[in-house]
């Protein structure tokens, strides 16, 4: 037999004998209620030497059962079970020897086929009720050689049966009980396996991969754990840390680069933080803190300071020194605040640090919570909104260079609540996007842009921007798609425009719906060129008509990089073998420097304001009434959406 296999029985034997260990305890309680019953009847019915005699040994009797039951409440080896039950057993049949000899009763020899058959029941092993049978019937044959030696054939035979019977059932209850206890013993292994299989994989499930910090999922089991929610003296303010310019990074020194650098900065935050606050990972390069602290806000400002300061220490990392700041929002727990609304509010700060310069600390505070209160308003009027007689579209048109007209509009949407009024579209689309409504703002300026289309007599192209949720979404693209089988418009009269940042949640599935839409004929634009990744490894494999340099560009023509940077730009776009179109073009001299670095097309205030369909056509007929078109005056902005 192998170590292993000893190992098994070992642990099938510690099985059976914990699977009989309350079977035993049953069989000492019942004998030891019997053996106390019996010293009362005792001191009633008899009396002199019988009674002392009798007395002593049913009285010794109880004490070693009921010693023997209370010994059993812990777990025994089936070797000392055999041991302590065998015991018992010469006890109880010294009893019945004592009282036969103190008075032969013919009847009484019916107590050794009784124990016969209780021994082999109470026995844990075979072997024990083997022995403890071949020992009552040798008791049997004492006692009737001694006293009455004519009965020896008619109780041996009946001992005999009653003693094979026993243990014949013993046999098969034991094998019976015994597979079962063992069965059971490794199913409980498997669910105690099962468990912590289950255990690890939670914990697993808790803990960012990267990084080793705490997850999404478990900040917020920590976060909404009763105890932190009652107890605020402990768990006071809820931090939302966010790295300021991590993208720059990913694209310079690749993500590898970039998945150290978040392990690095995941080590100092845990260092600087201590048992003072527990750090998790968002997601991406955004981590949580709930901090321990007690102080006012000017203290957490301070505290949280400080954690800038220790994040934005040089990195060493590859034998590359990288450098990076951080930003963060925070706020105080509220009891009466949902953990939702927390975290939102947290969250507005931190936007609010990044919008106000970065590398700061913004505390949510009187002021943040009006413009928070407003934002959810807007929110909620977005949700309710009828956008198909609220939305209406203006036109901006965009102008060709070479052929000196107006050759494609885009569309903007304009919203106009009847609950609040008109809101701006550079505030509605960020809300809508970050509430999950974009989709349905997207489909209504498509429906509207369609039926503009489809009123005109001789339609120019119209640019439609599509968000990020549009195109990671199959279900929305599945409706764009849809809607735009219903129409009879050639489809080179809709251009969507997508911006590189709303791809770049899910590149493989932007590629691929952007795919479906060019395989039925639409241009694609790419818009705000050259203030996301601008990465020409992806550019190249896109199905890109068009590159739409941000207007960002035309703000500083002053300075003499901004023209090398347009032609570089312009000639990636050459290079791309697309069409390039430059926005903002608001003066002449835009216009000159635009000329200048080879773009096709501009748009811009100069070649017109955001207008309506009908003025879009006036403008157009305007144009071909003459020889060539004159700028726009030059007036406020408009957003630009």
């Amino acid at each position: 037999m192998t170590s292993k296999d000893s190992s098994s029985t070992l642990d099938a034997n510690a099985v059976i004998a914990e699977t009989y260990r309350p079977i035993v305890r049953g069989y000492f309680a019942v004998a030891f209620a019997y053996y106390a019953i019996m010293t009362v009847l005792h001191c009633i019915t008899m009396s002199g030497v019988a009674l002392g005699i009798m007395t002593v040994a049913s009285v010794s009797a109880s004490l070693l059962l009921f010693a023997a039951w209370y010994w059993l409440h812990r777990p025994l080896t089936i070797g000392k079970l055999e041991i302590l039950t065998s015991v018992v057993n010469l006890m109880v049949m010294a009893n019945v020897q004592v009282a036969l000899h103190i008075e032969y009763a013919e009847p009484k020899l019916a107590y050794f086929i009784m124990m016969a058959m209780i021994f082999a029941f109470a026995s844990v092993s075979m072997r024990q009720a083997i022995v403890s049978v071949v020992f009552v019937l040798g008791g049997l044959f004492v006692e009737l050689v001694r006293n009455d030696s004519s009965q020896l054939s008619l109780y041996g035979f009946v001992a005999f049966a009653a003693a094979l019977s026993a243990l014949a059932i013993t046999y098969f209850l034991r094998r019976a009980v015994g597979l079962a206890a063992v069965a059971r013993h490794k199913a409980e292994i498997r669910l105690s396996q099962a468990e912590s299989v289950g255990e690890t994989m939670r914990k697993r499930s808790l803990s960012d991969s990267l990084t080793g910090l705490p997850n999404r999922r478990a900040f917020f089991e920590t976060f909404e754990w009763n105890p932190i929610r009652a107890d605020l003296e402990k768990y006071k303010w809820l931090i939302l840390l966010d790295l300021d310019g991590f993208k720059a990074v990913n694209d310079l020194y690749g993500h590898i680069m970039g998945d150290e650098l978040l392990k690095a900065v995941s080590v100092r935050l845990s260092e600087f933080a201590g048992d003072e606050a527990h750090v998790s990972r968002m997601g991406g390069d955004e981590f949580n803190l709930i901090l321990h602290h007690n102080g006012g806000p000017s203290d957490v400002e301070s505290w949280c300071q400080n954690l800038l300061d220790h994040v934005a220490k040089v990195y060493f990392i590859d034998d590359r020194l990288i450098q990076i700041s951080a930003s963060i929002g925070c706020i105080e727990v509220s009891d009466a605040e949902a953990v939702s609304e927390l975290v939102r509010n947290a969250d507005y700060a931190l936007l609010h640090a990044k919008n106000n310069g970065k590398n700061r600390v913004t505390v949510f505070r009187e002021e943040h919570a009006r413009d928070a209160a407003e934002r959810f308003r807007i929110e909620q009027a977005l949700r309710i909104a009828n956008f198909d007689a609220e939305i209406k579209l203006l036109f901006q048109p965009q102008y060709d260079l070479k052929q000196e007209k107006i050759i494609r509009a885009e569309a903007l949407a304009r919203w106009d609540s009847p609950s609040i009024g008109k809101i701006e579209p550079d505030i509605f689309i960020k809300i809508a996007e970050s509430s999950g409504l974009i989709a349905k703002i997207s489909l209504t300026v498509l429906s509207k842009a369609m039926c503009t289309i489809e009123n005109w007599d001789d339609p120019i192209p119209i640019s439609i921007n599509l968000s990020g949720h549009d195109l990671i979404s199959d279900e929305i693209m599945d409706q764009i798609i849809s809607l735009l089988a219903k129409s009879n418009i050639d489809p080179a009269l809709i251009e969507f425009e997508v911006t590189e940042t709303a791809m770049m949640a899910d590149m493989e599935k932007a590629s691929t719906n952007l795919n479906r839409l060019a395989e039925l004929g639409h241009p694609l634009a790419l818009d705000d060129f050259g203030t996301g990744y601008s990465n020409f490894n992806y550019l190249r494999t896109l199905p890109i008509d068009r590159l739409k340099i941000d207007r960002s560009f035309m703000e500083n023509i002053g300075d003499p990089m901004t023209e090398k940077v347009l032609h570089s730009l312009v000639g990636m776009a050459a290079t791309l073998e697309v069409d390039c179109l430059l926005e903002g073009i608001e003066n002449e001299l835009q216009l000159i420097m635009a000329k200048r670095a080879g773009a096709q097309s501009v748009q811009g205030f100069l070649f017109g304001m955001p207008m309506t369909a009908g003025e879009l056509v006036d403008s157009l007929l305007n144009e071909r009434s003459q020889p060539t078109i004159s700028a726009a005056p030059h007036s406020a902005a408009v957003g630009n959406v």
